[in-house]
């Protein structure tokens, strides 16, 4: 079974420390399988594991009341406003999930699909991976198995996995915010412009597709359907145990980042 989580809205650094903690009680096998669905109290960009600093307009951010937040997974920078967002967490060891990252992410990918036909978004999986803009933006390129819409980025997903848990969250965006997010790094005027007008011709969102924005529960809806098809396996609605909760709160300071460096 697994279990799908409809969640609210939280600051960055409490939905990265939540994630981990789901995916944490996932690989010692006492929750299972488990989808979460939520959203941010503030515009948040969200780095990678590893991404520095530098490249942050930490004034933009700061004047913008933009927050920041490191994630447990890799890749470069998200802006998270205005989109649903998905944990899928698993063990290793599921049958159905290849021993490594970009199998799993593939099979992800099938069930994400899936999960927009129910919505009736009909996407395709990146095949190969494209050459980006070599900016700190993540959005800039598809990665292979990433979600695209004739050509265009659509859902942008970052994996961690270990020797215990597969943890993969990702941004399903309801309406793209594109100047923003340009503007949340430090570039010359004329790579920023560059890198404006690429997103904006390849880039896509919820609104431009279906003229209207989709609700948490109507994601839930399709999520139910869609990662049912592929997993085989009956989705049932939970809510967080008391144990990752606690977990959550002492998980919240791994992922907070100085705002004034």
């Amino acid at each position: 079974m697994i279990r799908l989580i409809i969640d609210a809205y939280h600051m960055g650094s409490w939905n990265m420390a939540c994630d981990l903690s789901i995916a944490k009680h996932v690989g010692k096998g006492v929750q299972p399988t488990t989808i979460r669905l939520y959203g941010w109290t503030l515009p948040t960009l969200s780095l990678g594991r590893f991404q520095k600093l530098e490249d942050i307009d930490f004034d933009f951010l700061k004047n913008n009341n933009i927050d920041i937040v490191r994630r447990p997974t890799g890749g470069r920078a998200v802006l998270h406003n205005n989109e649903i967002t998905y944990l899928f967490s698993a063990s290793t060891n599921h049958h159905l999930l290849p021993k490594n990252v970009i199998g799993s992410y593939k099979v992800i990918a099938e069930a994400l699909i899936k999960s927009m036909e129910f919505l009736n978004i009909y996407c395709d999986i990146e095949k190969n991976k494209s050459k980006h803009l070599n900016t700190p933006a993540c959005y800039d390129s598809p990665s292979i198995y990433e979600i695209t819409i004739e050509k265009k980025k659509f859902i942008g997903s970052a994996q961690y996995r270990n020797d215990y848990y597969i943890l993969q969250h990702g941004a399903i965006p309801n309406e793209f915010p594109l100047e923003n997010y340009v503007n949340s790094f430090k570039l010359i005027e004329d790579k920023k412009i560059k890198l404006y007008n690429h997103l904006k011709n390849k880039v896509i969102d919820i609104k431009s597709i279906l003229n209207k924005k989709i609700s948490f529960e109507e994601m839930a809806e399709a999520f139910k359907f869609g990662f049912s098809q592929i997993f085989n396996e009956e989705i049932f609605i939970g809510e967080l145990s008391n144990s990752e909760y606690e977990l959550t709160k002492k998980l919240i300071e791994k992922f907070d980042i100085d705002k004034n460096p």
